[in-house]
């Protein structure tokens, strides 16, 4: 059954995209002992919290318009597309520019452990402006179906922008300063070439239009409520642990949820390379596309379970080997936060279903009230229970999130007698 499902392409760009990402993400993992090493738990402390500022940041500077594209790529076709590439562009402009005056208006708030803080604020807010350029380049390679290239693309990405990290941690002692400035500088290599690469392959047409504007924004910004409250529960936590506990506490927290997401940075992967092929099929809305979407997310669902499953129990002896022992409290976390993110693996294609039908309100409504309430439970549980505090609150979240999605996913199929057909 899944030789029929899967053609050889697909099964080769899951693989790629897979890999890819995993080496991209994984060089950061393999390396820990390094950085672990060289690193203070402050070091992690102060990399967690800007991290976490920058994670939130990437979702409002152009309002992640990777989302659009995605969704409407095999809709609008590249030569439309093309047109709204221009009026993308304004968005992140504008957008970039509220963003930078907004953490200055609050520096004395959110950097009050900084002592340096218009210097952070500027490695920030280019940081983050460099990553959207390069996410907006991802989802076009993405939507190629080029998994080669995009394969390119993130070991370039990881092996320079942590070899100068590496060089400017261990040569120039600049601690956690080294790693932000060695990716910072990688990224804005690669901002550029994506405007090389736009305008070669005509991706973008300069037609600045009112109409495509108000589109882009009432699709855009509902859906930004969707992604901020995912980010929010994984990476606000680390800022109210920042409040209530050491900054050492934070650090210790962040080593647990790096070793964690490698699972969330597998499902992802995965997703990369099913996604152009299941928003393709949702636009050709044939009996046989849906067949083969529905069959797709029960095997995507059983691949999530098995996997989070097995890294589980082997993921003790990778700490051991890869994690210095000043960190060793982490390993207890472990195991509660892959299946959080197991949580969110599961509902991960579900909500391609949504966003094809414009449910983009639906999406970001169901997100931002989980965000609310994970920033609660943290609130309430880290004060009581300390860093375990901040774990029960995600694995809660996540599963309230996918309960939420599934409910309304039910009640569609409840108004109509096929979900894809319905409209908006």
């Amino acid at each position: 059954m899944v030789k029929k499902l899967f053609s050889n392409k697909l099964i080769n760009n899951i693989i790629i995209f897979t890999l890819s990402t995993v080496m991209n993400k994984g060089l950061n993992f393999f390396i820990l002992p390094v950085l672990t090493y060289y690193l203070t738990k402050e070091d992690y402390g102060y990399l967690g919290f800007i991290m976490s500022i920058v994670t939130i940041s990437t979702i409002y500077v152009g309002l992640w318009p990777g989302n659009f594209l995605i969704s409407k790529y095999f809709v609008y076709g590249k030569e439309k597309i093309a047109k709204y590439m221009s009026n993308i562009f304004v968005i992140l402009i504008v957008t970039f520019i509220l963003y930078v005056l907004i953490l200055f208006v609050f520096e004395n708030i959110l950097f009050i452990k900084f002592s340096d803080k218009s210097f952070v604020i500027f490695l920030i807010s280019f940081y983050t402006l460099f990553m959207v350029c390069f996410n907006i380049l991802n989802t076009i390679i993405q939507l190629e179906k080029n998994a080669l290239k995009y394969a390119l693309f993130q070991a370039f990405y990881a092996i320079f922008s942590l070899g100068i990290a590496l060089v400017l941690i261990i040569h120039f002692h600049l601690g956690w300063k080294g790693k932000f400035l060695g990716e910072m500088s990688v990224l804005f290599l690669l901002s550029l070439y994506m405007i090389y690469y736009f305008i070669k392959n005509k991706y973008i047409v300069f037609d600045i239009d009112i109409k495509k504007l108000k589109e882009l924004f009432f699709y855009l910004f509902p859906m930004t409520f969707h992604v901020v409250g995912i980010f929010l529960m994984v990476t606000i936590d680390k800022v109210i642990l920042a409040h209530y506990l050491r900054i050492e506490d934070v650090g210790i927290y962040t080593i647990a949820m790096t070793m964690s997401m490698i699972v969330n940075i597998v499902y992802d992967s995965a997703m990369r390379g099913w996604e152009p092929y299941i928003f393709e099929r949702l636009a050709d809305e044939s009996q046989k596309s849906k067949n083969w979407i529905y069959k797709t997310i029960l095997i995507f669902s059983a691949f999530v379970i098995v996997s989070a499953t097995v890294y589980i129990f082997v993921v003790p002896f990778i700490f051991d080997f890869m994690i210095n022992e000043k960190f060793n409290e982490s390993l207890k976390y472990i195991p509660y936060l892959v299946v959080a993110f197991s949580l969110e693996g599961i509902r991960k294609p579900l909500t391609s279903l949504l966003m094809h039908k414009n449910r983009v309100k639906t999406l970001g409504i169901i997100s931002f009230l989980t965000a609310l309430l994970n920033i609660c439970l943290n609130i309430i549980l880290i004060q009581k229970y300390g860093i375990f505090g901040a774990v029960y609150s995600t694995i809660i979240s996540f599963f309230v999130l996918l309960i939420l999605t599934l409910a309304n996913l039910f009640l569609d199929f409840s108004k109509a007698n096929t979900f894809l057909n319905t409209t908006q």
